[in-house]
């Protein structure tokens, strides 16, 4: 199960009830904020421990009660086009299927997701395909995650308990 952290803005148009979710292992953990591009509602979300991102642009009103799943499948198609190993890809977006929504809770997340947002306005990010957009959020170094790349970070971990899981 994947707990969302959301912005209040995301949790009101989500028209969700936040519960008190204080502990939860960091690998199902993601921060969601909600924010503008081109007059469109769009929704990126955060890993906490690899600070990966996936955004779901262009999100209508009527798309909130999916909005798992969306988030889900968007999720598995960033992982296959990154050459994540299926079993792990399925394993994980398996636990996705179903989601807690809470409040956020640690300000470095939300400071590296505001950066993601930022870039994603300076650039005008309108042309180009949703994953491809993802791809190039996911290639950007940050410091909070040793100068790496997200995506390799997320690799990582996710290769790391899945075989420790299966030893």
């Amino acid at each position: 199960m994947f707990v969302i952290r959301g912005t209040q803005k995301l949790l009101k148009e989500w028209e969700t009830e936040p519960l008190q979710v204080d502990i939860y292992p960091p690998l199902n953990s993601w921060h969601a904020s909600l924010f503008l591009l081109n007059r469109r509602k769009n929704i990126v979300f955060m890993h906490d421990i690899s600070r990966l991102s996936v955004t779901l642009f262009g999100i209508k009103k009527s798309q909130y009660k999916n909005l798992p799943t969306l988030f889900v499948q968007a999720l598995k198609e960033l992982m296959i086009s990154e050459g994540f190993d299926e079993q792990i890809v399925k394993a994980y977006t398996q636990e996705g299927e179903q989601m807690l929504a809470t409040t956020t809770n640690r300000h470095s997340v939300m400071v590296t997701l505001d950066e993601i947002i930022f870039i994603m306005k300076e650039l005008d990010m309108e042309h180009g395909c949703e994953l491809e957009k993802n791809q190039w959020n996911n290639r950007i170094v940050f410091k909070t995650v040793q100068y790496k790349y997200p995506v390799d970070v997320f690799k990582e971990v996710l290769e790391k308990h899945y075989k420790l899981e299966s030893i």
